[in-house]
């Protein structure tokens, strides 16, 4: 499809008719609004790998809806397929060089990425949430490579893409988000979902992480030559010893309740916005929702917005997020325990995902990476349930 053709508002109403077809919708007319696409990570890396648009459009739509005539701010999220994200990475191992370049290949499409067209669309349509932004239209096209998101544009907001400003989160930012993810995560615990399970074939598990030992060894070498004086001989000790503790820590970590996580939560895809005159956290990109111990959030979430001035208050943010979801769900009134599964998941959080972060800013670097790695081993040499 071109560009005019996702301004169709032909398009546009098809979209939003399938979504709520219970509104009797009307689209008059579609303009494109300008949009800032550069805060989309996987849409940069795979642009220019295939000859369909990539990215995010911005549109102003007039529509009728029950009855009312409205114009309202949209994005059209245009989606790579999961494959072209797969064969993107694969690439950037190969551009790594070394061991990562031979082994990445034997696990391309395991490591979360394949899905990632689905993934989100089943998210929006069948797990509907205030954490969201408003959605106004899906669409799935396997056979044409079209995976498409209508959404509220998020432009009057507060903290968008403030990655590189952690200091911008205030104290009340960060327990109102901790608040409303622990209701997202109750919401989410322990029970059998109306999506898809065929999309989260790749979810961690105790065989999965020990199958990828390989790619988490070479992901933590390629991270090592690449940044020695991030990862020092001491750090990547430490996550070589958790490496070899893979088949022991996920003993423990199977035996807990898991959610469905983000798995991606960091300011780059979360900000606040007003609804109603108050002020609500607001979660984007799904994509890489998995399954996991809620505490796997809060570890992404701490390492990006705790810069080393507030290192310390890591287990008081911890310990209110444990509260919240304790009253929600009954289940987390042992505080060292909580801990406990808190640490397991940081295990998996710096062997996975911040091995692929190392592994494409090997290549194309992220000015906010070093602090996120160095805030994640603070957390980890800490070790709040104090065993390794």
């Amino acid at each position: 499809m071109t560009q005019s053709d996702y301004l169709n508002p032909a398009f546009v109403e098809r979209l939003m008719r399938q979504h709520a077809p219970k509104n009797d919708i009307r689209v008059f007319d579609v303009r494109p609004l300008a949009i800032d696409n550069s805060a989309s990570i996987l849409a940069a890396l795979t642009a220019g790998l295939s000859d369909t648009i990539i990215g995010h459009l911005g549109l102003a739509v007039t529509f009728r809806s029950g009855g009312v005539r409205q114009t309202r701010r949209m994005v059209l999220k245009i989606k790579p397929p999961g494959s072209a994200i797969v064969a993107m990475l694969n690439g950037l191992a190969g551009a790594c060089g070394g061991t990562l370049a031979e082994v990445y290949p034997t696990y391309k499409d395991l490591t979360g990425f394949l899905h990632t067209d689905q993934r989100e669309l089943e998210v929006y349509g069948k797990l509907p949430s205030s954490l969201q932004p408003d959605i106004f239209g899906l669409l799935a096209d396997p056979e044409q490579g079209t995976y498409v998101i209508l959404m509220e544009y998020l432009d009057d907001v507060a903290l968008m893409n403030s990655v590189l400003a952690p200091h911008t989160w205030t104290d009340g930012h960060i327990r109102q988000a901790l608040d409303q993810l622990a209701v997202w995560h109750a919401d989410h615990l322990n029970r059998p979902l109306p999506i898809d399970p065929t999309y989260w074939d790749d979810a961690p598990s105790r065989a999965y992480m020990t199958r990828l030992t390989p790619l988490w060894t070479a992901l933590l070498d390629n991270a090592a030559q690449q940044a020695p004086a991030l990862y020092t001989p001491a750090r990547v000790a430490r996550l070589n010893a958790i490496i070899r503790s893979i088949p022991d820590y996920w003993h423990e970590l199977e035996q807990l309740a898991k959610a469905l996580v983000h798995n991606d939560l960091n300011p780059r895809n979360t900000c606040f916005k007003s609804v109603n005159g108050a002020s609500v956290f607001c979660v984007y990109d799904w994509e890489l929702a998995t399954y996991h111990v809620p505490q796997y959030d809060v570890v992404e979430l701490l390492c990006f917005v705790l810069d080393t001035d507030r290192y310390h208050l890591r287990p008081v943010y911890l310990d209110h997020y444990r509260n919240a979801l304790h009253q929600l769900t009954g289940l987390y009134a042992d505080e060292q325990a909580f801990k406990r599964g808190f640490d397991l998941a940081a295990f998996d959080f710096g062997l996975h995902r911040l091995g692929m972060y190392m592994m494409a800013h090997s290549v194309s670097p992220y000015p906010f990476l070093p602090r996120v790695v160095n805030s994640y081993f603070d957390m980890l040499e800490k070790g709040f349930s104090n065993r390794a």
